[in-house]
């Protein structure tokens, strides 16, 4: 009769869900709240190998932007007015054009072209020669390329040295290499000087389990557990669910995540019971002391008042 949560992060946000799901279709097992940080529930809409649908270069447009800004590209201008300006090209004029295809005229493409340079940090001349759809690997490396810097993928606020100045792409995320440490002595020290274990056992930060896992229901498709959480929403009229999104986060854009919500088929009583936070961080919101803090109250909330049945 204890209230029940799943919080997942990134990958762990397509886990949670379908885990809520399986608890209530099998075992009749209903769950009081989700909180699904830097989600990814739809592989569809940030998938760069099938560029025919170019939601994943809309989806990331402003997430280059923000990144761009952190970085100095846009001096002089706030964060809010240059994610808004993406988010309205990413909706419009870019939309349009990717969908034009070849029918594009010179001008229009040359146009459209230096809308996507000055936002993202690019030269013009590097979005036209990908045909208007700069891949996000890419992307990590070619923006800060004068200065022989890369920018991270899991946090496009963090850089670190370009292995070669002419890559493609990076052969290491600094954003990943920054926390690797700091992780691996936390867990080790929480684990012998807190709780007392005596377990020889390396932990993997990083683990390659998701290499493993089965996808045989989606053989044919991306990745997509959008139904299951509509199935639990509607199901559970009680069910709350947190989404989470990090400005600067590559791995899992903002606007991706957005859009996967504005899409769910639900009653506006059941949307009503989703609630959404913004942070001005990566892909971990609780990489540093005030986003730690703010994540923290902000699920602390979230659960309260989850917490009580029919609140």
């Amino acid at each position: 009769m204890s209230p029940k949560f799943l919080a997942g992060e990134s990958y762990g946000t397509t886990r949670a869900v379908s885990v809520a799901e399986h608890l209530f279709t099998t075992f009749g097992m209903q769950l009081n709240g989700l909180v699904l940080i830097s989600s990814v529930l739809d592989f569809g809409t940030q998938d760069f190998r099938f560029l025919r649908f170019d939601e994943a270069c809309l989806s990331y447009l402003p997430t280059y932007a923000a990144i761009a800004h952190y970085h100095g590209k846009h001096a002089g201008r706030e964060l809010a007015e240059v994610l808004g300006e993406a988010e309205e090209l990413a909706a419009g004029a870019y939309r349009w054009a990717l969908a034009r295809g070849n029918r594009l005229t010179d001008d229009e493409r040359a146009e459209v072209a230096a809308q996507v340079a000055r936002l993202t940090g690019l030269s013009q001349d590097y979005v036209e020669r990908c045909d208007l759809r700069p891949e996000h690997w890419r992307f990590c490396t070619e923006l800060l390329r004068d200065r022989g810097e890369t920018v991270g993928r899991i946090d496009g606020r963090i850089r670190g040295v370009l292995h070669s100045g002419i890559a493609e792409g990076m052969d290491a995320d600094p954003s990943i290499d920054t926390i690797m440490g700091p992780y691996a002595a936390a867990i080790h020290h929480y684990l012998r000087a807190e709780l007392r274990s005596e377990l020889d056992l390396p932990y993997a930060v990083f683990s390659d389990a998701i290499e493993h896992w089965s996808y045989k229901e989606f053989e044919g498709r991306p990745i997509n557990v959008v139904d299951k959480l509509e199935r639990v929403m509607r199901a559970n009229p009680h069910l709350r669910v947190r989404f989470e999104y990090g400005y600067y986060d590559l791995a899992t854009p903002y606007a991706a995540a957005e859009d996967t919500v504005a899409h769910l088929r639900l009653p506006d009583a059941a949307l009503d019971r989703i609630e959404h936070a913004w942070f001005e961080t990566g892909h971990m919101p609780y990489v540093g002391e005030s986003s730690r803090v703010e994540e923290a109250e902000g699920i602390t909330d979230f659960v309260r008042r989850a917490a009580t049945v029919g609140s």
